[in-house]
């Protein structure tokens, strides 16, 4: 069993989605699912759907943030059903699954969004990549606990016949530690006037997807928040 990874539904609006989740999960493999703030968990419905795996839903975690999902995760992948004009790092649903299976030592997090609106720009800015399903062009939303089912089926075909050559990635932060490093970056950003309320929101959404694309680890965070302590102690 592939025990570092999760499944994170974000803001559920169907309680059978989640029991589908569980059972999708169960059958390929995997045991952690993580809520983050569903409309109606626990329940009958998801219960139902679960049929056989409702240890899943007795051992779920449940939280009303998304941050707190996260805080050990060390790689986060967003799954979406449309391209965003921010320039996030695509991965297809075979990279994915060969990055995960090269990193089994890393704390993992697949996020999956809300049935209607799917991930919101700010829950994507805690990715470190975004995997779009392909469909057919005429229609592609996917059920969420489809979705769940055809990552969590590659994932597991993939890890019995075994993955492509990719590089294994050095030790990571955690997102905890880098939602810390944000913040404090984003104060001295905003005392040195650099970051104004007219580019605040599209700033910030850049800066957190250019570290994100660095892969940074302990060490590098811990550095970097030893500069922003310097600057704002010249500053002072």
């Amino acid at each position: 069993m592939l025990q570092n990874i999760n499944i994170i539904l974000v803001e559920t609006s169907h309680p059978g989605n989640i029991g589908s989740t569980a059972r999708a999960m169960k059958v390929m493999g995997l045991t952690n699912l993580v809520l983050v703030n569903p409309k109606k968990f626990p329940s009958d419905e998801s219960n139902s759907l679960a049929v056989g795996c409702k240890d899943i839903l007795k051992n779920a975690k449940v939280t009303n943030k998304l941050s707190n999902a996260l805080k050990s995760s060390q790689i986060n992948i967003g799954f979406t059903s449309r391209k965003r004009k921010a320039n996030f790092p695509i991965l297809s649903i075979d990279e994915c699954t060969d990055l995960i299976l090269k990193n089994k030592n890393k704390k993992i997090s697949a996020l999956f969004g809300n049935e209607q609106s799917g991930l919101s720009n700010t829950e994507l800015l805690m990715c470190n990549y975004l995997v779009l399903i392909p469909t057919f062009r005429d229609y592609k939303s996917l059920n969420l606990s489809a979705a769940v089912q055809i990552f969590a089926y590659e994932l597991f075909k993939k890890s019995i016949s075994g993955s492509k050559s990719v590089n294994k990635l050095d030790k990571l932060a955690t997102t905890k530690e880098k939602n810390y490093f944000f913040e404090q970056f984003f104060n001295l950003l905003t005392k040195t006037k650099f970051i104004t309320q007219k580019n605040i929101k599209s700033l910030t959404r850049k800066i957190h997807i250019l570290f994100n694309k660095a892969r940074l680890d302990s060490n590098e965070i811990n550095i970097l928040l030893g500069i922003i302590s310097s600057i704002n102690k010249k500053i002072k």
